[in-house]
């Protein structure tokens, strides 16, 4: 983005020949430069952090989105092959979600893996959707992983069940089961169901609603009715 600060004095005798677009901004200084990389969420020997890396997937701190520099289709097939062909599998797996789980203890983490990824890659190259998932939701897509991933989310929502919406106008439960909504594959619904169900029954009133009004989105034909007796 160019910016639009005045050019001062000195900078209007520079060379014409200089490229114009250094003309046009000013040079990084050291502190944005810190602050860029200080952007990017140390490895610090994280199974979960270096897999999601060299699949595609680079996580970032505060309110910046997590970038995603492939194909969200080529993200998945690739850290599942990796997952698949790793010397430990299926150990991995867990090891894997742990460090999620370990990623997400706080706050701000947890919810950028909730919003969407910023896409690095160029648009008219991507044979994928034209928006980008969240990585919560990219993961719910690896059958591997998906039962874990599940699993996870419902231990994290009872945190937030009674919190009021946040600063940013987003609701933490309503958010973490929209992860849950328009999967191309569940992989246990009878488990899903049920998870659901303990949900609605300990929800406030409000949340109940929602929950109960998103399940057509979340579970399959196979689990309506069986739901709906339930509900009754």
């Amino acid at each position: 983005m160019v910016s639009k600060r005045r050019l001062s004095k000195s900078e209007d005798k520079e060379s014409p020949t200089e490229d114009a677009s250094n003309a046009r901004k000013p040079p990084l200084s050291k502190k944005t430069k810190k602050s860029h990389i200080h952007n990017e969420v140390d490895e610090n020997n994280s199974v979960f952090i270096q897999l999601l890396k060299t699949s595609g997937i680079v996580l970032k701190t505060g309110e910046n989105q997590n970038q995603l520099a492939v194909d969200q289709i080529v993200f998945q097939k690739k850290l599942f092959q990796t997952l698949r062909k790793h010397p430990s599998y299926p150990r991995i797996i867990e090891e894997f979600v742990s460090g999620l789980e370990s990623y997400i203890e706080d706050q701000d983490s947890f919810r950028n893996c909730l919003l969407s990824c910023e896409r690095l890659q160029d648009e008219e190259a991507s044979m994928g959707t034209p928006y980008s998932k969240s990585l919560i939701k990219l993961l719910l897509g690896i059958d591997i992983l998906q039962p874990a991933i599940i699993k996870t989310l419902f231990e994290k929502l009872p945190e937030f069940l009674f919190e009021r919406v946040n600063s940013n106008g987003i609701s933490m439960p309503r958010l973490i089961i929209s992860q849950l909504k328009w999967l191309d594959r569940v992989v246990d619904g009878k488990d899903l169901t049920t998870k659901i169900m303990q949900l609605i029954s300990i929800a406030p009133v409000h949340l109940q609603h929602d929950f109960i009004t998103s399940l057509p989105e979340i579970l399959g034909d196979s689990q309506h009715a069986d739901v709906g007796q339930e509900l009754r």
